[in-house]
C-alpha cells in the first residue's frame, strides 16, 4: 500500500509523490514524531526552570538549550520530508524557503498519512513516486 502526498503549496507541484507504507518508512515517520515529542519536552522543561528565579548565567544557558532545540527541530524536519519524498538539493531548497510552521505542519502531514494516523487525501492527480 501506499499514500499519495500532495505537495504542491511546498514544491510548487500539481504531481503528488506516492510514498509506500512500508515498515522502513512507518519507522521513520515515528522516529520523526518521537523527536519532535523530545523537543517540545525539553521546550517545557525550559519553560518551566525559567519560573524559578536563579542567576543569569543558568538563564542563558537554557536559553541556548531552547535555541539548540529549535534548530534540531527544524534539521529534524527536513531530513524527514528530504528521504521520505526522496528531493532533490532544488527541492529541499524551496521546502527551506518556507516559514518553519509551515515545513513543521508538513512533515507531521507526511508522518500522520504514513502510519495511518491521518486521512489519505490522494487525489485524481498524477502521482511522482518517492
Amino acid at each position: 500500500m501506499a499514500v499519495k502526498i500532495d505537495v504542491e503549496k511546498m514544491l510548487g507541484t500539481t504531481k503528488k509523490v506516492k510514498v509506500k507504507t512500508t515498515t522502513k518508512n512507518f519507522k521513520k515517520a515515528i522516529a520523526f514524531l518521537r523527536s519532535m515529542n523530545k523537543v517540545q519536552m525539553e521546550q517545557v522543561r525550559a519553560e518551566q526552570a525559567d519560573d524559578v528565579e536563579d542567576d543569569d548565567l543558568a538563564a542563558l544557558e537554557r536559553n541556548d538549550e531552547s535555541m539548540g532545540s529549535m534548530i534540531e527541530m527544524a534539521d529534524k524536519a527536513v531530513e524527514y520530508i528530504t528521504d521520505t519524498l526522496k528531493l532533490n538539493e532544488k527541492q529541499v531548497d524551496k521546502v527551506e524557503d518556507h516559514e518553519l510552521d509551515k515545513v513543521m505542519g508538513f512533515a507531521m502531514d507526511i508522518a500522520g498519512q504514513v502510519t495511518g494516523s491521518e486521512p489519505t487525501k490522494g487525489g485524481e492527480k498524477e502521482t511522482l513516486k518517492a
